[in-house]
């Protein structure tokens, strides 16, 4: 699962992007057009690690839907 969000206002034009491959999630986020934007990889370990990376997924994508960004 691969998703894209945009946060755009008076003063900001950034975006966020979560990607999901099996126990791993890899976020990227910045402001939109810079070089090297931030990246952090969480990697899920144990029996329920593909669950537990799908639930922290959901959670982070919730957040950003609440803090009034949009999916492109």
């Amino acid at each position: 699962m691969k998703k894209y969000f945009e946060y755009k206002d008076h003063i900001s034009n950034k975006f966020w992007e979560i990607n999901l491959k099996g126990s791993q999630v890899n976020l990227t986020y910045g402001r939109i057009g810079i070089k090297n934007p931030a990246q952090i990889e969480k990697i899920f370990k144990g029996k329920s690690a593909s669950d537990d990376a799908k639930k922290f997924a959901e959670k982070k994508i919730n957040e950003k839907l609440r803090k009034g960004y949009l999916e492109v």
